[in-house]
């Protein structure tokens, strides 16, 4: 097999990388687009394994001379994970079903490798000249990404850095001329060489970097995990450290996001002599990682952006129809089914009135439930109405006095106050932000309900009082009624919902529902509290708004 292309596996970027190259060599082997795909993704759940180790480890991409029934000519795609790395082989389990074939094998240096397979469709001339052209291509390919130029700083500076060991002149003169920071440690530590990039940056010298430890240059949230590099705890043994930092900018007192790798200098003996290190801006590069992850799970983001987007632009083509067809309902109810009910009730009161001395008491009883079932009609479409009419666009929130509310609201419910003989106390109440209409509807609503569900043979009392909870006002409407059970409180603001049978107390189940909507158009909150026998309590919550 003759290699192609290969990339350095450290983190997600990487992967990026691969997964680009991946489709590229792909693509200029003639692979169709799923293909090309399937085998990309296949590289990139092993090729993450590499990363997850914590290790470094490498994808080499090649062509296959091996021809399988002298026929298939395949593209291969070796993951390499370092020596004494752990690997899992995570992702090789749905890998191994996107591919034709692939191997794992151990070589003498204990390194784990994992071959992936891909027929080629059709036969290719494999030449000399083919190979190299491909190679190039790889090669002098422009960056996509800030990071990948910055991998590829990295990569060539590791090999300037082999090329010039011997002579110190030529690394400094070298390392000067790069746009990097370059510094080297001595076994202890200690900050032997800096380039003029890094004193030029942070305007410190070694002298002043090692003896306050570097503090005056990283950021305080940083600086635990960064000094790590620079005690007698570094393993001697590390084939290269990474991590993340701020440091600061000269002059602008800027911190920004740098890359901080050290590679340790052994002799021929295998002795550590010094550690090589450097900080690459990666501060661009950063803010991209932290907002868009990788570029393959940005694609699966906008894709799933995009099903919801046109879920909600279809959730809200059907609430508009619904909202056009209650508002049809509210007029067909305000009109064509209100005249035929007002006839029923009219027609048979008058036949109730005039006719029972002609009628058996079979047919007086039949239209006794008559005009009974109409009533409750009535009062249906009515509540109905009330509740499809509550609509934001025709609210005009101004400042309400509660205490002028409360006043109106029993005036309108004065007969019904005085035919069960109910004393209410209205306790001083505050001024909110609000739809006054809407406010009235709400108290007549409540305190109807107390009214209603009052208990036989005891005097009714209602209590409205008024408290304040944090950033909102909470009006209290008490009763000494007939409560119910807590475990119901969640369910009697919902439509149509009753507690009690029809023949026991009247309602169409509406009334604490439109009570609930009131109180969200407000952006406010309404709950319940009671137990059977006791009374029930209602806590509305407005918001206190200065506006």
């Amino acid at each position: 097999m003759e290699d192609i292309a290969k990339v350095v596996l450290e983190n997600e970027m990487d992967l990026i990388i691969a997964h680009k190259r991946t489709m590229k060599l792909a693509e200029m082997l003639g692979l169709s687009l799923s293909a090309q795909t399937s085998f990309a993704t296949a590289v990139s759940e092993v090729g993450r394994n590499a990363i997850e180790n914590g290790k470094s480890g490498s994808l080499v991409l090649s062509l296959d001379g091996e021809r399988l029934n002298k026929q298939i000519q395949f593209v291969v795609a070796t993951i390499k994970n370092e020596k004494n790395s752990y690997n899992s082989l995570n992702g090789l389990e749905y890998a191994k079903k996107l591919v034709n074939k692939y191997s794992v094998s151990t070589n003498k240096d204990a390194e784990t490798l994992i071959e992936l397979f891909y027929a080629i469709p059709h036969r290719l001339k494999l030449d000399i000249n083919q190979r190299d052209e491909w190679r190039s291509i790889f090669r002098n390919e422009p960056a996509f990404s800030p990071y990948e130029e910055i991998r590829k700083q990295h990569e060539r500076l590791q090999e300037l850095t082999i090329q010039v060991q011997k002579n110190e002149a030529q690394y400094k003169m070298l390392t000067n001329s790069l746009p990097l920071m370059i510094f080297s440690l001595n076994p202890a530590g200690l900050l032997v060489y800096a380039n003029e990039w890094l004193q030029t940056y942070t305007g410190e010298s070694i002298d002043s970097l090692n003896s306050n430890q570097w503090k005056q240059v990283v950021h305080p949230s940083d600086y635990d995990s960064f000094i790590l590099f620079f005690n007698k705890k570094i393993p001697k043994d590390a084939a290269s450290i990474k991590t993340h930092a701020r440091i600061k900018q000269k002059g602008s007192d800027d911190f920004l996001w740098h890359q901080v790798s050290l590679s340790p200098f052994l002799n021929d003996r295998g002795e550590l002599q010094y550690w090589i290190g450097y900080l690459v801006d990666i501060h661009a590069q950063k803010v991209y990682e932290e907002t868009l992850k990788d570029n393959f799970e940005l694609k699966q983001v906008q894709e799933e952006l995009k099903d919801h987007q046109e879920k909600l632009e279809k959730y809200i083509a059907e609430l508009n129809k619904s909202n056009f067809e209650l508002q049809q309902f509210a007029f067909v109810a305000s009109h064509d089914l209100q005249e035929p009910v007002r006839k029923l009730m009219l027609y048979s009161d008058y036949m109730l009135n005039r006719y029972t001395d002609n009628m058996d008491e079979k047919g007086i009883e039949y239209l006794k439930i008559i005009h009974s079932v109409s009533g409750r009609m009535r009062s249906l479409i009515k509540d109905l109405l009330a509740f499809s009419q509550i609509s934001k666009s025709e609210i005009a929130f101004n400042h309400v006095d509660l205490n002028n509310v409360a006043h109106y609201a029993l005036q309108d419910l004065q007969l019904p106050i005085e035919e069960k003989k109910a004393a209410i106390d209205i306790q001083p109440l505050p001024s909110v932000i609000g739809d006054e209409s809407l406010l009235r509807q709400l108290f007549e609503n409540l305190i109807t309900n107390s009214l209603k569900y009052s208990r036989k043979g005891v005097t009714p009392e209602i209590t409205i009082r008024y408290q304040q909870v944090e950033n909102n006002h909470e009006i209290i409407f008490s009763d000494n009624g007939i409560g119910f059970d807590e475990k119901y409180a969640p369910q009697i603001f919902k439509l149509f919902q009753r507690l009690h049978a029809r023949d026991q107390y009247e309602g169409t189940g509406l009334g604490l529902a439109i009570c609930l909507k009131i109180v969200e158009i407000h952006r406010g909150a309404i709950r319940a509290s009671s137990s059977e026998g006791r009374g029930a309590s209602f806590f509305v919550s407005l918001p206190i708004r200065t506006a």
